[in-house]
């Protein structure tokens, strides 16, 4: 007997079924929370198929990792999650399957527009004569004081539309970035939505705030003034990521403001950003009233205010990349955002999923608060910051819009929870706060966002706030305010989905549509993107997805790559000459005074990497062209 059990033993040591086998234990909601029985649960590719019980539990064998799991049922979306050695052994293992939704037609570009089959949907449509054919990841809008209206679509390879003025034949240009989505393609990349960065524009936005938006400053308490920018290198030209900076007063010794420096090393400081915080009457503080430091005693002496250029603060230390990302999800969840919360929970989670898919050398973590108002059902609810994606997805599946009634929500306190509750990661690459919302805080609350905005910042968190329908002029001003003061950027969604209410065009001179979808996942990877330590090949310098002019008046940049110093030749005249990073955000400007030429640039005490030399021309138009910095 016993050489017979010896025998064996090799033979129960190679079964896969020994070696692989595990039971996953598990429950299926559906997305009102009850139990949902009857769903089939299978693995994908396997016969071994069961049905959940009425209490929505199941047991299924798993006889390899990783494995995709199947859920399926009559009147829900299917559902594939892939079952790892780690969530296999979660004693509280669920899934949340959505109710199924109508079919759709993707998006149609029209010329001044999107339209969609109004037989398919409950809501009017926009129709317009002459449509562009194609699938629409974004349209250019343009309406300024210098230009007639245009539109330039993006994602469509057809090049000829009507214009707004009725002309035909105008020329669009364009390229197809639309993508296609791995979960719920039919249903997701619905929502059209646009950004305005004014940290890209910024003269533009010093002069909004002293004339369209200068009542709403004073409401708010908020003005962008006194902006301190620094970029922290070490003395190999590496960007220094994550590191706290403090702007000083000199007579008092006190921080006047606090932040970290952001994926590209760089960070925003602020002297008069509260109006509160100064006297009555008192302007922003000359330049020697402060100092910038680190947190080791590196300092700026005498900085700069913005509007003569960026600090630059070298210090002695080691190049280090962090692989941890943050990213929370902050919603709206009273009724008025009733139309359109059910198309962004699915967008969310192709995002969510996508942006993990994309980055998978990240260790990225996700977190997620809904919030609704005083004496509604409740005033927040949240899931904390985890690596399992799933539990972050199901929250956010879970919920639903409700209560409210009068037009402020609990935006504090929403904003209280996801900085004091969601416990961050304090050593990331970067901290997004996705602001979802369609209304302004209480007006009695206004002191509280400008003390959590503050404090945003101090964490090195950006906030990125996406305004829906029913924001109004006042709201959008307190949410640009908001993503300058913590080195975020605005957006917004807009008419040209047919989803939802009717939206406000945003204060600037242009922008562009994209879907939603895509516009996230951009901004994302922007935040995201960081260099390596150490010299770097040029053709091995990588940037993500960006939206720029292109080099239209074909203006000479060399030598290209450069080592700091280099030539811009242009043949035409140009106005303004702006130096930026890879995103578009301004570093330098050059006032060249609608003249032709040749200029000297250095930006030598920059890190290496890819930046922007942009332009605009006599008859007030951008071009921009890649210059590549190396060592």
């Amino acid at each position: 007997m016993r050489k017979a059990l010896l025998l064996l033993l090799p033979v129960l040591l190679c079964s896969p079924f020994t070696v692989f086998s595990q039971l996953l234990k598990g429950r299926v909601l559906n997305e009102s929370g009850g139990n949902a029985s009857g769903v089939s649960v299978r693995f994908q590719n396997k016969s071994n198929g069961i049905s959940t019980q009425t209490d929505g539990t199941f047991k299924i064998i798993a006889t390899q990792l990783p494995d995709t799991l199947v859920f399926s049922a009559v009147g829900m979306e299917s559902y594939k999650v892939v079952i790892t050695e780690k969530n296999i052994k979660d004693p509280g293992f669920e899934v949340v399957l959505l109710n199924q939704r109508k079919a759709m037609d993707e998006v149609v570009v029209t010329a001044l527009g999107a339209s969609r089959r109004s037989k398919e949907l409950s809501y009017s449509v926009i129709t317009r004569t002459e449509p562009v054919s194609g699938k629409v990841p974004g349209i250019e809008a343009r309406e300024d004081r210098y230009e007639k209206s245009s539109f330039k679509v993006r994602g469509t390879r057809t090049v000829t539309a009507t214009s707004p003025s009725g002309k035909q034949g105008d020329k669009f240009f364009s390229r197809d970035t639309s993508g296609r989505s791995s979960v719920g393609t039919a249903k997701t990349r619905t929502v059209t939505a646009g950004e305005v960065n004014d940290f890209n524009k910024w003269k533009m936005w010093e002069d909004y705030t002293e004339n369209e938006f200068k009542s709403l400053s004073g409401s708010w308490g908020m003005r962008s003034t006194g902006r301190y920018s620094i970029q922290v290198t070490d003395k190999k030209h590496n960007a220094v990521m994550n590191e706290a900076v403090y702007l000083i007063s000199k007579a008092s010794r006190d921080t006047v403001w606090r932040a970290f420096t952001d994926n590209t090393g760089k960070a925003e400081l602020w002297a008069g950003f509260f109006k509160d915080s100064l006297p009555a009457g008192a302007g922003v503080r000359v330049t020697e009233d402060y100092f910038i430091s680190d947190r080791y005693g590196n300092s700026v002496s005498k900085p700069t205010q913005f509007s003569n250029g960026v600090n630059v603060l070298v210090v002695d230390r080691t190049c280090q990349v962090s692989y941890d990302a943050d990213i929370a999800f902050v919603v709206d969840a009273t009724g008025s955002m009733g139309d359109e919360i059910e198309f962004l929970k699915l967008e969310l989670e192709d995002v969510i999923r996508n942006t993990m898919e994309k980055h998978k050398s990240l260790t990225l973590r996700a977190a997620s608060v809904f919030y609704r108002d005083k004496r509604d059902e409740y005033l927040t609810k949240n899931v904390g910051f985890n690596e399992d994606l799933l539990k972050t997805l199901n929250f956010i599946k879970l919920q639903n819009a409700g209560g409210g009634g009068d037009y402020p929500e609990a935006v504090d306190d929403a904003l209280s929870t996801a900085l004091d509750s969601l416990r961050w990661n304090t050593n990331t690459r970067t901290k997004l706060l996705f602001l979802i919302l369609d209304a302004p805080p209480h007006q009695e609350a206004r002191e509280r966002i400008q003390q959590l905005t503050l404090k945003a910042a101090a964490m090195g968190i950006r906030i990125v706030p996406i305004a829906c329908s029913g924001t109004d002029k006042s709201t959008e001003f307190m949410l640009r305010s908001m993503a300058l003061a913590t080195n975020g950027t605005y957006t917004f969604l807009t008419n040209h989905s047919g989803v939802g209410n009717s939206h406000i065009e945003p204060t600037t001179d242009k922008y562009e549509i994209e879907l939603l979808n895509n516009l996230l996942q951009r901004i994302i990877g922007q935040f995201l993107y960081a260099r390596e330590c150490g010299p770097g090949d040029a053709a091995k310098i990588e940037q993500p997805e960006l939206i720029q002019p292109g080099n239209i008046l074909s203006v000479k940049i060399y030598p290209n790559p450069t080592h700091g110093r280099f030539v811009i030749e242009s043949k035409k005249d140009l106005k303004e000459i702006f130096i930026a990073d890879f995103a578009g955000k301004i570093l330098m400007r050059l006032p060249v005074a609608d003249k032709k030429g040749r200029w000297q640039i250095d930006i030598g005490h920059y890190p290496s990497g890819t930046y922007l030399v942009k332009y605009i021309t006599a008859d007030n138009k951008w071009g921009a062209e890649k210059i590549i910095l190396m060592r």
